[in-house]
This record gives structure tokens, C-alpha cells and sequence, in this order.
């Protein structure tokens, strides 16, 4: 009868334990999602300000080219 009742007990702190394994996995998991969506909109920022800055300086040089032609 005892070892019956330990079998339960210890069945139910394996069920529990899993349930806050599975909980923490969750957590990480979506803690993990939400870094990388940050990352990559940080990422996509970065990129379209490079191709900005790029389109700047281009229309410069061509500008500056334009003026030389004139002069």
C-alpha cells in the first residue's frame, strides 16, 4: 500500500515538474522570439537608412558633377 501511495506522489511531482519545464520553454521560447523580431526590425532599420544615406551622397555627386559641367 505504501509503495502504491509513492508511486502516485512521485508520478504527480513528474506531472508537475513537466508542467514547469514546459511553462519555462514556453517563456524562453517566446522571450527568444520577441529578441529576434527586435533584432531584425533594428536590422531592417539600419539597412534602410544605409540605402538613404547612400541615395544622399549619390544625389550629391551628381549634383556637384552637374555644377562642374556648368562652370
Amino acid at each position: 500500500m505504501q509503495n502504491a501511495a509513492g508511486l502516485k506522489l512521485n508520478l504527480l511531482s513528474t506531472l508537475s515538474l513537466s508542467f514547469w519545464i514546459r511553462i519555462a520553454r514556453r517563456w524562453y521560447y517566446r522571450r527568444a522570439e520577441e529578441h529576434y523580431l527586435i533584432c531584425a526590425a533594428v536590422e531592417h532599420a539600419r539597412a534602410r537608412e544605409a540605402e538613404e544615406n547612400e541615395a544622399y551622397y549619390q544625389k550629391r555627386a551628381a549634383m556637384a558633377r552637374a555644377a562642374l559641367r556648368m562652370d
